[in-house]
């Protein structure tokens, strides 16, 4: 069961883009991928990163976390490759599940967020390639969080280096168990443990989203976007 929504806040267009395809008879890949704000062309920039990404793994026999790094170096080229056509800066960060029966990898380039819940409790989330995150990890001193708080370190914009993802296997999905992606937009207003409490106190997850979407409208400056996807 696949639920999601997409907004563009008060952006002037939105710039995420949802994709949820099979690979194979045995596989679906799930991805939120965010066009990066202050480039140009977010919009297409996310939607070929996505598309590329789906192209390179239905060609393979496996899914890997290699494999799925070498899918992100193709959609990496395709990117330099429109830059360079626009002669323009343009990239996107991303996050992905590939779920094959009862297991998934989960992998990400930037800040786009992954959960997964199990019996209303918060199992795993990921941990964003932000400023922020790599200063406190490095003990730094930091007097303005606001100011670091949206710098990426990583995302797919040119530079293989700077393209690596992280990525989580999960060898024990369950029935019901929900894996839950979503752009900043919704990190902003929402942390894990209250997309969390959201979801434990919905009914059903249809209403659970509706919720998360309603809290994020509010006042939200930047795109915002969730996939939520629950295995049977």
């Amino acid at each position: 069961m696949i639920n999601s929504f997409s907004n563009k806040g008060k952006r002037k267009s939105n710039q995420d883009y949802l994709f949820s395809k099979s690979i194979n008879p045995d596989w679906i890949l799930h991805m939120v991928v965010d066009g990066m704000g202050g480039y140009e062309y977010g919009d297409v920039a996310s939607k070929l990163v996505a598309e590329n990404i789906h192209t390179y793994l239905t060609t393979i026999n496996d899914i890997s976390e290699k494999e799925i790094q070498k899918a992100v170096n193709k959609s990496n080229l395709i990117i330099k490759q429109k830059s360079d056509d626009l002669n323009a800066k343009i990239g996107a960060t991303l996050g992905g599940a590939i779920i094959l029966k009862n297991k998934a990898f989960l992998f990400w380039v930037g800040d786009v967020k992954i959960i997964h819940l199990r019996n209303n409790e918060l199992l795993y989330e990921t941990h964003s390639h932000t400023l922020i995150n790599q200063m406190i990890n490095n003990g730094s001193i930091i007097n303005n969080i606001e100011r670091y708080k949206h710098v990426v370190t990583r995302s797919v914009s040119g530079s293989i280096k700077e393209s690596i993802i992280d990525c989580h296997l999960v060898n024990n999905l369950l029935p019901k168990d929900i894996i839950i992606i979503y752009s900043d937009g919704v990190s902003d207003k929402l942390n894990s443990y209250q997309i969390n409490n959201v979801f434990k106190s919905a009914t059903t997850v249809q209403e659970a989203l509706n919720q998360v979407e309603n809290l994020c409208s509010h006042d939200a400056k930047d795109n915002f976007s969730m996939l939520v996807t629950q295995i049977r």
